[in-house]
């Protein structure tokens, strides 16, 4: 009798444990995501309000990069390649999104800022990211983005030596999103 009710115990602790797991992996990538946009953490821009007047006379040159998930039959990529921007100047750059595919699609994207340091300055002020979007087939939709570089970034002994930053958003299928798509 002993034994039955300690095996029986044993096997509610095991499929227990096995569930917490398949549940974590399904919550780790929003739990991530929403930790980098509080934190600044991987590269990730925070969202700010309009800069104040305080433009300076430094530039940075701003690169923006466009992916998609594998399995994604998008073109996405930015219409400017990069941009030399005055620190603390407002920006709005376009990225121009095309449904190559035969059915409407549900998408969302994700973003970063590289090197990793320099994602506490880049404010952003209008974004598409970790919006749900529906784009249909064949259609073209173009996406802005509004930021500036905070002009504390010189003032930082980490990033003085900064002259160019890249802005990064990967597109992904939302309709069938799994963990293994985000790798």
């Amino acid at each position: 009798m002993k034994k039955n009710s300690k095996n029986l115990k044993t096997s509610f602790f095991v499929v227990v444990f096995l569930s917490g797991m398949f549940m974590l992996a399904f919550a780790s990538v929003p739990l991530y995501n929403l930790f980098c946009k509080v934190t600044g953490y991987g590269g990730t821009p925070s969202k700010a309000s309009l800069p104040s007047n305080n433009i300076s006379d430094q530039t940075i040159k701003v690169r923006f990069n466009a992916d998609v998930s594998k399995n994604l039959d998008f073109y996405f990529q930015p219409i400017k390649r990069h941009i030399v921007t005055k620190l603390g100047k407002s920006n709005t750059v376009d990225y121009e999104v095309i449904n190559n595919s035969e059915k409407d699609i549900m998408v969302t994207s994700t973003y970063n800022i590289t090197p990793q340091k320099a994602g506490l300055y880049f404010n952003k002020l209008e974004c598409f990211c970790y919006e749900e979007k529906k784009i249909l087939a064949g259609e073209k939709v173009v996406l802005p983005v509004t930021f500036f570089i905070s002009p504390e970034i010189i003032n930082d002994p980490n990033t003085k030596e900064l002259k160019s930053l890249t802005l990064s958003y990967t597109f992904f299928n939302i309709d069938n999103i799994n963990v293994s798509n985000l790798k």
